[in-house]
């Protein structure tokens, strides 16, 4: 199944899933209007638009509704939508831009310059026939400009009214018409008090705010839509022939050649080549991969052919959960941005009100209408409610792309809130710290023989999913064991295995699962096991029947930049703790060699879980950094989860934060780039709020013509844009 395209997953069951990419947005209040006709439409079971990547993900019922239909729903709403890998549709609608911007500025710097021959007559009376010559070519000149580009504007607003929600596209559609329509009356009347020029300019410079605005959030956000183009849609067969990617399944074989991306996670058969990883893990080091190793959907083979079987396929590869994951992030609103957005909802009608009182009021007290209408307009146009609308997630997006640039997946952007603040972290020990890469050193029986110990342990280890059952049955493969038949095989996270072979029944896993199951470990054995154990080694129990008949002793050694990254956390003043399944002698011992003083052995999953909670009730904020495999459950209860992922667990996750290529001093780059997010939102919130207090007052007591006021809105936006892409520049 290709996760790029539509597909059967979601809910309820049936619905097929559909991605669109939407130009035309001006703010975050434009995404909520398609939202709000999409989950009103039958046949749409979910909707979720992204305003800075131009994005829709709905959820819908074939049978109900098509994807046309939906594509044809939006359209009507005056926005322009298209399949999401389909540039072209993006492309001509960039250039629909251009053309509009184009014709708009062209007449309105015509519009300016008969309008400020017009102005001589505030100086100098001008007879009837000359204020009609000036004022004709303005209402010409201005029409199209108002009619055609301003008409996405205008019908953006008419669709917003009739789902009765209020956008920036209300207030700029009910400013330029003001501002047109009472011109027009005053033509008639022969008066020269015109605003053919103001209404001209507000859709110029709007129109100008739109494309530096979209090219900034193509900017901040083309990391991320990248990734969809390194979704190869064909393979290459190992007859030379290319298939669908669709129809691949694991064990499937394919050939990759130089200068190719990896189409699926695979497993090299045969051949060596040289791969760059980088789009996946950031690490830009590319790799030299042997037979046996794993390549990543996604990579660039550099040099080399490669015979490869498919490991995982569609939404299960690196690529498809990369995607997935950042797709959730881009849907989920940190709390900052959830509060902008309720502000948004009753800004646009408070700033419509506004103007309508500061006119009335004005009238009220004697003015003149012309002062009124101005006043009114001003204040309209001058509150800038896009700025506070894109000063967010504008922010966010950047910095979930900055981050994926470091090889860090943000699953959840509330983390960039939280990270910062955290004074706690807990390692897990097993492929955090450690490599995850055990290595089989010793084995140690009583009544059976080495090599038997070997193949009754693999055979029961053969469909585990951890480090250490990888490794038994690598040391198996390697010596050609043939794997005994295994009955009623049960994984028992974080203690080990079990099942029947030859009807006699097998558990491998550690002390504590020797124990639960009163199986006997005589003491020349159990001495042993300390003694390993004291040294670092992890010992694995072989229990055969109701005794445990041998030991297998395994390996693992320190992350090369574990120690300093130990170091500079506790440098910043974090508290530092280790925790681990594995016995309390071989933790104490593993984090004696990283330098960490905190530590907890034997650690069940839930035990886990309840010495993160245990820390929370002291008031202090948690970060849990494992592997998903075995503290799944303690990841979520933590303040912040961060997971680290490597090719072999690249599906699993239930992390905040997802570290790909497993390097703990990406730890720092999290809580660095959850300081940098802030500082920018904080920022651009200062700026977006100061802009405002600063310009309706001035704009309300008549310091500000309304033409400076569209000037005055078109800078307020591009100074937080600038802002944020300031900040996304620092390293």
């Amino acid at each position: 199944m290709n996760p790029f395209s539509e597909s059967t997953t979601g809910s309820p069951i049936n619905s097929l899933d559909l991605i669109l990419r939407v130009d035309g947005m001006s703010c975050t209040a434009c995404a909520s209007v398609i939202d709000s006709m999409l989950q009103k439409t039958k046949g749409i079971t979910e909707a979720k638009t992204h305003f800075l990547t131009d994005m829709v993900q709905v959820k819908y019922l074939p049978h109900l509704i098509t994807p046309q239909k939906i594509q044809q729903k939006i359209a009507d709403l005056g926005y322009h939508p298209s399949p999401f890998q389909e540039q072209e549709g993006h492309d001509a609608e960039k250039r629909n831009l251009l053309l509009r911007l184009g014709i708009s500025a062209l007449l309105s710097a015509n519009v300016m310059m008969i309008s400020h021959a017009l102005y001589w007559g505030f100086f100098q009376e001008l007879s009837e026939s000359s204020i009609w010559f000036l004022s004709l070519p303005q209402v010409i000149l201005t029409t199209p400009v108002i009619f055609y580009g301003g008409y996405p504007i205008l019908k953006r607003a008419l669709a917003g009214l009739r789902q009765r929600k209020f956008t920036m596209d209300t207030l700029i559609a009910t400013g330029t018409l003001s501002a047109y329509g009472y011109s027009v009356i005053q033509m008639t009347r022969g008066s020269i008090h015109l605003y053919f020029d103001t209404a001209a300019m507000l859709v110029t410079l709007v129109l100008l705010g739109k494309y530096i605005e979209a090219r900034a959030r193509h900017k901040v956000s083309s990391g991320i839509l990248e990734l969809y183009s390194y979704a190869s849609k064909k393979v290459r067969l190992s007859n030379g022939s290319w298939a669908a990617i669709d129809s691949v399944r694991p064990g499937d074989e394919f050939q990759m050649l130089s200068s190719e991306r990896c189409p699926l996670d695979s497993r090299i058969l045969s051949g060596t080549g040289t791969v760059d990883e980088s789009i996946l893990t950031g690490e830009t080091r590319p790799f030299k991969k042997r037979i046996g190793e794993e390549v990543l959907g996604g990579s660039m083979l550099l040099d080399g052919d490669l015979k490869l079987t498919a490991l995982r396929t569609g939404q299960d590869s690196a690529l498809g959960q990369t995607i997935k994951l950042m797709q959730e992030a881009l849907a989920k609103k940190i709390p900052a941005e959830l509060t902008s957005d309720r502000l948004m909802g009753w800004l646009v009608p408070a700033i419509l009100c506004l103007s309508i009182i500061t006119a009335g009021y004005l009238v009220y007290q004697g003015a003149t209408l012309d002062t009124a209408m101005l006043r009114g307009l001003a204040v309209l146009v001058i509150t800038c409610p896009c700025t506070l609308g894109i000063a967010i997630p504008l922010a966010k997006v950047a910095f979930i792309r900055k981050a994926h640039e470091r090889g860090i997946i943000i699953q959840d952007p509330a983390a960039l809130e939280k990270a910062q603040e955290l004074d706690t972290l807990m390692f897990d020990k097993t492929g955090t710290i450690t490599e995850g890469r055990f290595s089989l050193r010793e084995i140690i029986t009583e009544e059976l023989a080495e090599k038997e110990a070997l193949l009754l342990a693999a055979s029961v280890e053969a469909d585990a999913s951890h480090f250490i059952a990888r490794e038994i049955v690598r040391q198996a493969h390697q010596e050609s064991r043939v794997f005994e038949k295994v009955s009623g095989f049960e994984e028992l996270p974080g203690l080990g295995v079990k099942g029947r072979v030859n009807g006699k029944e097998v558990t491998v896993g550690n002390r504590i699962l020797m124990e639960g199951q009163g199986i006997a470990v005589s003491p020349e054995l159990k001495q042993k096991a300390e003694n390993y154990e004291a040294q670092g080694n992890t010992v694995i129990f072989l229990g055969l029947e109701k005794k445990v008949q041998g030991i297998l002793v395994l390996g693992d050694v320190l992350k090369a930049s574990s120690r300093k990254a130990i170091d500079a956390v506790r440098a910043r003043g974090i508290d530092i703790w280790l925790l681990s399944g594995d016995s309390s002698a071989t933790t104490q011992a593993v984090a004696a060699q990283a330098g960490i003083t905190r530590f907890h052995g034997q650690a069940l999953p839930q035990h886990k879980v309840q010495i993160v909670k245990d820390i929370q009730h002291e008031g202090r904020r948690v970060g849990m950094i494992g592997d998903g495999i075995n503290d799944a459950a303690a990841l979520v209860q933590a303040d912040v989860g961060i997971a680290m992922l490597t090719g072999s667990n690249f599906a699993l996750g239930s992390a905040d934060i997802h570290l790909l290529g497993g390097d703990p001093l990406r730890v720092l780059d999290v809580i660095d780039l959850s300081a940098q997010t802030m500082n920018a939102i904080r920022q651009n919130l200062f700026l977006a709020f100061i802009y405002n207090a600063l310009a309706i007052p001035l704009a309300m007591s008549g310091l500000i013509n309304p033409l400076i006021a569209v000037i005055a809105m078109f800078a307020s936006s591009l100074t937080v844009i600038g802002n944020t892409l300031r900040i996304v520049r620092l390293k």
